[in-house]
């Protein structure tokens, strides 16, 4: 029962999101809340969070979120610059940097990933990554088709 109540949430959601994209006059802020919002209902259930386990995981997640935020928004600065303008040691070193961010990244998921093994089991956390992955997919997927439709 309480599967059917996650996932009536997340269509809930889902459709609220779908109307996200499609009004102009909404912040990007609320948009992406919306997002999160349909992102955590669709983990919850694709994972099969107990109540318990979603009290202590969502807090370590956006933690874990927040912080992966921060290091990509720190190699991105400056990303969009014209490669040709870039001299031979300024691409060495930016080069240099997505390794060591890379680094930094899988150091950061293998820190969680221990840090969620305390509240979720082996398979949940698998079921996290893939989860995550689809969630991606269908998000892109529905954006093509709000895109083709207008």
């Amino acid at each position: 029962m309480k599967r059917y109540i996650l996932l009536l949430v997340f269509c809930a959601l889902l459709f609220a999101t779908d109307t996200a994209f499609a009004q102009d006059n909404q912040s990007a802020q609320e948009k992406r809340e919306r997002v999160e919002a349909a992102k955590i209902a669709f983990l919850t259930d694709r994972m099969e969070l107990t109540s318990e386990q979603a009290q202590k995981f969502w807090p370590l997640y956006n933690e874990y979120e927040s912080k992966r935020r921060e290091l990509l928004k720190a190699y991105r600065s400056g990303y969009r610059q014209n490669v040709d303008e870039l001299t031979e040691q300024e691409a060495k070193a930016r080069i240099e940097t997505m390794f060591t961010t890379r680094e930094k990244e899988l150091a950061l998921e293998q820190e969680y990933a221990a840090r969620y093994m305390r509240v979720i089991s082996n398979k949940q956390l698998i079921k996290l990554y893939r989860g995550e992955r689809d969630f991606t997919k269908m998000l892109l997927k529905r954006l093509d088709n709000n895109r083709a439709s207008r």
